[in-house]
């Protein structure tokens, strides 16, 4: 199998925004006399858009209260100084570099993805972007990622995945990609569980490679170096 697209989720893949998205559901649920679990987190918040978070966990606001939590979350998430998950960076630039199509794909809305690209400098880095206002159905459906592929003009199946959340993995896998998910090492065995291949805490051990030389005459293809076990073939152009 060779990859033709590497396509990334945001939070919690490009950006570490898991402190922050913690303490903002956290607060809202304490006002609201709530207690969130573990498992309310993982499986209704994080990589979720937010209309299924208040349809599953805030099922009593209506429609008045959402729209101020919308305005509220905004105005915090707009403030928020962002930082890059360790390795991202550097990653998105050798891609970019030799040319391999990259897709964001995400649960967030435009205004967020434009503050988190802008914070940390990586605006044009992406082949192209997916936000959860251009799709139908949000993660665990792989709407998001199949519209990545058309648009990059590769077959999902050629596509690796970079995903934080267990919705996130089952939409990628949905998607008929293959799947990496980037986590702590107490979440791998559900990300794994929910389909994903490998799991890395970050983008300190996912390398692009570049073999000088030949192979009988033939150029050598890049790969992807994901930890010291998984060389992930790409295909250029």
């Amino acid at each position: 199998m060779h990859f033709e697209a590497i396509l990334f989720d945001m939070d919690g893949v490009v950006v570490d925004t898991h402190r922050s998205v913690t303490e903002f559901w956290q607060t809202l649920a304490a006002e609201h006399q709530l207690q969130l679990t573990q498992a309310d987190f993982q499986q209704h918040i994080y990589g979720c858009p937010m209309s299924h978070t208040f349809d599953t966990l805030f099922p009593h606001f209506d429609d008045q209260h959402r729209q101020a939590i919308y305005a509220r979350i905004h105005a915090y998430e707009i403030n928020l100084t962002y930082t890059e998950i360790p390795g991202v960076t550097a990653l998105l630039q050798a891609l970019k570099r030799h040319g391999i199509p990259t897709a964001l794909v995400t649960s967030a809305d435009t205004w967020k993805v434009e503050a988190v690209l802008r914070q940390l400098g990586l605006a044009g880095l992406f082949t192209t972007q997916v936000t959860i206002g251009e799709i139908e159905r949000g993660k665990p459906y792989p709407d998001g990622y199949l519209l990545a592929a058309r648009r990059l003009q590769k077959p999902t199946q050629h596509c690796l995945v970079f995903e934080d959340a267990v919705r996130g993995v089952q939409a990628a896998i949905a998607a008929g990609a293959a799947c990496i998910a980037t986590q702590s090492l107490d979440l791998a065995p559900a990300l794994l569980a929910a389909g994903a291949c490998y799991t890395v805490p970050d983008f300190t051990t996912v390398n692009l490679q570049i073999n000088p030389g030949s192979n009988n005459g033939h150029p050598t293809s890049p790969y992807l170096q994901v930890g010291s076990r998984l060389n992930l073939p790409l295909l250029v152009g």
